[in-house]
């Protein structure tokens, strides 16, 4: 069912309520070329007119509140992710691809995964029972940890290990990298599913119980059920020590810097000296503990737990961490506790598709390389960066026109665009991977070896200044990273897809899309939510007490528009909640009008071919937030979010002149406002 039919948005004009999106669907007839709804005029709802045929095409699927250009492009990305992995094996042998390719190829050898048995993990399980005391301990602590959280930049708080180690920037504009240490070790993730009363906790805490029992009988041991019993209470002593979700989600734990010497006095019962030297760090005298009571909590269970019930946990870390490349037993007792829906499929559909999101997770760069090379050329690239650059002037020459900045603030912000870095799809380089091995015949050796592999690369930053291209978020992911601390920001190639990017289409459909996108990101690192960090990703402080206060006073019509919006008749849009994705919104669509303006050159005296771009620009801008979301999802949405619907974002094209010329827009119109009313911020 199309939105016109299941859902009533309103939109509330003065005094009246009005219905945002037309009821009338079954008469609505579409032009086939631009799939625009014929039957809404674009200034009684610009949303619905704009996205006419998709909306009517579109259902929301099964089990989803809402479907948008977002899920469309993630699901597409999927099938591309899917096909390039499996066809990877037709490379080159000795090249990235091939690794990618050998290494979807061995997960997917379940019989002769099945043949080797316990044989590959057998040296890991001797080496647990070599652990003979406390110091041993330590030492195999470190030289397991891995690389696999991120504070900073995608929010990675916790490890599957004991700790996990991650090789990042400072938060005070500094060159050099630091090495982060943050807690883990809980196979539930998280520590209310540890500590928390409901029946709900209590009864996965009993199904991980069997679970531990289950690994640990197949590895061989005997009393399984009371060692998982032994090996429960341990984690829960472990989730006892962690920083809450809010805790670690706080850049400022960036500043907890400690010494080897505060290692032995503020953590003591771990023989930090070893440990630190299995993980490669024995050179390292300054460490940032992101969760100091993990750390805390971690020594003192070393120190007061029985040896036994820390090899049994090693233990069943080991198996259960690589049940999925073990034989049958272990992978159907993990797929089963792990992931139920995945276990309810024909087992061949289920490898088939753990094995292509266990070769992205393992290979992340390789397979980025992958689905750059094959699904964004060069030429796709040169034009989305040329965009990106042209919205970074574009911005820089509003945040010279404003007039509520005061003059040092502007030229604090001009510094940060100067120096703001925005790739658009991948990095600029890929990281050399010719030492990694990985052969079609090793699917454990293989899962080793790439972890082996991003912790070595992980060290090697300590020893390189930073760099301020470096890219955090993988260009198959279809996302985007904005980061502050480094100035810069990341828009995936798999994210630049129609919608929201088109090769194929016209600069002035780009523009509204991808520039009006753009823009929007660029505008965050000079407003409030940027003003907490200078040009070079130092935190502090620069916007004035009289630049915040004339931005309270532009931003006054921004937050009655928007609280005006209504998508039920009992309630409006936050216009204060969300103030801060409008104005982008708004600074973004004008920054690239502008720019596409602009880039119409001689052409610009041609009034019709100014119109017809125009109108281009705007259907584009329109069409990248286009959305199907049932009422539930919408108010959720509108009472928590800072995000408005798509629906009202789209309306902020009521604050530009040149969009009521393009599509006729006249005084009586529901979207009309007086040009004194069209509010102007950037």
């Amino acid at each position: 069912m199309t939105l016109s039919r299941s859902l009533v948005l309103f939109l509330s004009l003065g005094a009246t309520t009005l219905p945002l999106c037309s009821l009338a669907a079954d008469s609505v007839a579409t032009d086939a070329e631009a799939g625009v709804d014929l039957a809404i005029q674009p200034g009684e709802d610009f949303f619905a007119y704009a996205n006419g045929a998709w909306l009517k095409a579109t259902n929301i699927p099964a089990g989803r509140g809402r479907w948008g250009a977002r899920d469309e492009i993630a699901a597409l990305t999927q099938r591309q992710l899917a096909a390039a992995i499996r066809e990877a094996s037709a490379n080159p042998t000795g090249s990235t691809a091939r690794k990618v390719g050998d290494f979807h190829t061995a997960y997917l050898d379940v019989a002769g995964i099945e043949a080797k048995g316990l044989a590959p993990l057998q040296p890991l399980l001797q080496s647990v029972d070599e652990v003979r005391d406390k110091k041993e301990l330590a030492r195999w602590l470190g030289g397991e940890m891995r690389a696999d959280v991120d504070p900073l930049n995608v929010g990675v708080f916790a490890s599957p290990h004991l700790f996990g180690l991650a090789v990042e920037f400072g938060i005070h504009g500094e060159k050099n990298h630091f090495a982060y240490l943050l807690q883990g070790g809980l196979g539930l993730g998280e520590r209310e599913q540890y500590l928390g009363d409901a029946p709900a906790a209590q009864a996965v805490r009993s199904k991980y119980r069997d679970y531990i029992a289950r690994l640990l009988e197949l590895v061989g041991c005997d009393r399984a059920a009371e060692r998982a019993g032994a090996v429960l209470a341990l984690e829960t002593e472990i989730a006892r020590s962690h920083a809450t979700p809010q805790q670690s989600a706080n850049d400022r734990n960036a500043d907890r810097h400690w010494s080897r010497a505060d290692f032995a006095s503020r953590a003591p019962g771990m023989d930090w000296d070893a440990f630190f030297a299995a993980a490669g760090l024995a050179k390292q005298s300054d460490i940032v503990v992101w969760q100091p009571s993990s750390v805390e909590g971690a020594a003192a269970l070393v120190a007061a737990q029985p040896l036994e019930v820390w090899r049994d946990y090693l233990r069943f870390h080991l198996a259960d961490r690589y049940a999925d490349v073990l034989p049958r037993a272990f992978a159907e007792a993990a797929l089963a506790f792990h992931n139920e829906k995945l276990a309810a499929l024909p087992p061949e559909t289920a490898r088939a598709q753990l094995a292509v999101e266990t070769t992205n997770n393992a290979l992340v760069a390789a397979v980025g390389r992958l689905y750059v090379e094959k699904h964004f050329p060069s030429a796709t690239r040169v034009r989305a960066q040329a965009i990106a650059d042209q919205m970074i002037d574009g911005f820089a020459q509003r945040i010279q026109a404003v007039t509520w900045m005061t003059p040092a603030s502007k030229a604090l912000a001009l510094a940060k665009m100067k120096t703001l870095y925005f790739g658009a799809g991948g990095p600029e380089t890929w990281p050399d991977d010719s030492a990694l091995v990985i052969d079609a015949h090793d699917a454990f050796g293989n899962r080793r070896r790439a972890a082996d592999w991003t912790y070595r690369n992980a060290l090697a930053k300590l020893e390189r200044p930073v760099d301020p291209h470096e890219w955090a978020i993988p260009a198959q992911a279809a996302g985007a990273l904005l980061s502050f601390l480094q100035n810069s920001y990341n828009f995936s190639a798999a994210l630049l897809q129609p919608p929201k990017f088109d090769p194929a289409a016209s600069d002035a459909a780009n523009y509204g899309a991808t520039g009006a996108i753009f823009a929007h990101e660029v505008c965050h690192f000079v407003d409030p939510l940027g003003a907490d960090y200078d040009a070079r990703g130092a935190l502090g402080h620069w916007w004035t007490k009289e630049d915040e206060a004339r931005y309270a006073a532009a931003s006054e019509p921004l937050i009655a528009q928007f609280s005006g919006y209504r998508v039920a008749a009992d309630l409006a849009i936050n216009g204060k909640l969300t103030l801060s994705e409008n104005i982008a919104d708004l600074a973004g669509l004008a920054t690239a009008f502008e720019v596409h303006r602009r880039a119409l050159g001689a052409k610009a005296a041609d009034k019709d071919y100014v119109r017809a771009q125009d109108r281009e620009f705007f259907l584009a801008f329109a069409r990248a937030w286009r959305v199907q979301a049932t009422a539930a999802s919408l108010r959720t949405q509108a009472e928590s979010n800072d995000h408005a619907p798509e629906q009202f974002r789209v309306a902020t094209v009521r604050n530009l002149d040149a969009w009521y010329e393009a599509f006729d827009v006249k005084p009586g119109d529901r979207l009309y406002l007086e040009p004194k009313d069209r509010v102007r911020i950037w």
